[in-house]
This record gives C-alpha cells, structure tokens and sequence, in this order.
C-alpha cells in the first residue's frame, strides 16, 4: 500500500481520490507516522461488514464449533 504525507495529500486530494476509485489504497502519514487509510468504497465496505457484531459473533461461534468438531463438509450438506 502506497503512503502518502497528509501536506501532499491536501495539495494533491483530487488526484488522490481517483487513483483510490480506481481501486489503490494508501497510508496516510502525520510526521511520519501512519496517521489513516485511505482504500476503495468497496474495500471499505467489506471492511465494515466484517467487523459488524453479527458477522463477529458468527464467526467466533463456528470458530468453536469447528473447534469442537461439530461441523459438516459442505457436501454432506446437500
């Protein structure tokens, strides 16, 4: 993922915004320091669903189970 200072961010922003819709990512740096990220919508969007607390808590519960040896092949399922 590229980086990219926040000073040549503000002078560059539009530039920056349709290499991101056009699906590159970047660091955003504060002194340095990575400060943000900056990634296509779609990107973004699967970030957020996989963090959502539904999608966690089925996770975590088929992470146990599987775990526990209580899952099925998915051709046993059909």
């Amino acid at each position: 993922m590229a980086e990219i200072g926040i000073k040549n961010l503000k002078s560059s922003a539009s530039r920056v915004i349709d290499e991101v819709s056009a699906g590159k990512s970047y660091v955003v740096t504060k002194r340095g320091r990575p400060a943000a990220v900056i990634v296509p919508i779609d990107e973004a969007e699967d970030l957020v669903l996989a963090n959502a607390e539904e999608y966690v808590t089925m996770r975590r519960r088929a992470r146990e189970a599987y775990a526990k040896g209580r899952t099925r092949r998915l051709s046993e399922l059909g």
